[in-house]
């Protein structure tokens, strides 16, 4: 337990930690709807000092909810989706989940893509890396190069243990992603470009040193998250890169054309329909999805579609 957890945060992790045990949790979703949760634990202590974790009802999370308005739909949605997961294992499934649109009025996601992504023109991504590196971001830009040429998550990018993938991608061809993923699901990504994918690895590997990521020995993955990553996103954006997230968009627009030779939906594309259900499997596996309706929010809407 951490000493530096609050009540509710503190009696979450030994619910939650159960489900672990169980195996009907994985451990890296576990520590996500912890993150998650530790939100609302510093906001329901800073209205309520002394409330008690058995105090804790609905109305504090609708409350909660409704502050969210102004952060992106997924992010608010995706809270309250923890807190939910995380209330039900301390109440022990006596819990009634909220809703994040109906009861807190956060709006619906569209996870349909309309426009491209970020990053797509490689001469505004490559101005947004040498800015991270003369801001001495060097790990945010083996990060943003990650996202982009291998279509990792931030996460997983931190956690990446570049020597050891780039090993890998030298001997068999491909990377297998293990650590920081959705679900705890590992999965392989290909080489497919080996001049530029290899110098990504191995600007990764020259950061790491004798760590086993590029995350500094002294900081936790919350604490590099807080700190290097979140600077990273700053100047993307000042450099017109959205965030990370339209970086594994980027790879996916690429893969598309790569796999069928025809650009992707949000790109003008209009591939047919057998075509195109066979590249979005493929890179939904890349991604680290298992659904290809997801990779609307990657690559647009199928060309078929109405």
């Amino acid at each position: 337990m951490n000493s530096a957890d609050k009540p509710l945060v503190a009696v979450a992790r030994k619910a939650l930690w159960e489900q672990v045990k169980q195996k009907t949790l994985s451990y890296s979703s576990y520590g996500t709807i912890i993150d998650r949760m530790r939100v609302f634990s510093n906001y329901i202590y800073e209205n309520e000092p002394d409330i008690k974790v058995f105090q804790i009802n609905r109305n504090h999370l609708v409350e909660f909810g409704k502050t969210l308005t102004e952060f992106e739909p997924s992010y608010s949605q995706n809270l309250i989706s923890s807190m939910n997961s995380g209330m039900t294992a301390i109440r022990q499934g006596q819990w009634k989940s909220v809703s994040p649109t109906l009861e807190c009025g956060i709006t619906r996601r569209d996870n349909i893509r309309k426009t491209p992504p970020t990053g797509m023109d490689i001469e505004i991504f490559d101005t947004a890396i040498n800015d991270l590196i003369e801001k001495e971001l060097i790990r945010g830009a083996a990060i943003a190069r990650t996202c982009l040429h291998l279509g990792l998550r931030e996460k997983e990018a931190s956690l990446l243990n570049y020597q050891s993938a780039l090993q890998q991608a030298k001997d068999d061809g491909s990377v297998k992603v293990i650590y920081g993923t959705k679900g705890g699901r590992p999965r392989e990504v290909p080489i497919t470009c080996p001049e530029i994918q290899i110098s990504v690895l191995e600007y990764g590997a020259d950061i790491q040193g004798g760590h086993f990521s590029i995350i500094p020995e002294s900081k936790t993955w919350k604490q590099f998250r807080d700190s290097e990553i979140k600077k990273t996103r700053d100047v993307l954006k000042v450099n017109g890169i959205a965030n990370l997230k339209d970086l594994r968009a980027c790879y996916g627009c690429n893969r598309y054309k790569d796999i069928i030779g025809i650009l992707a939906p949000v790109l003008g594309g209009q591939a047919p329909k057998e075509e195109d259900l066979r590249a979005r499997m493929i890179i939904s596996l890349e991604l680290g999805h298992n659904r290809t309706d997801i990779l609307n929010s990657y690559i647009g809407r199928r060309a078929h579609e109405k």
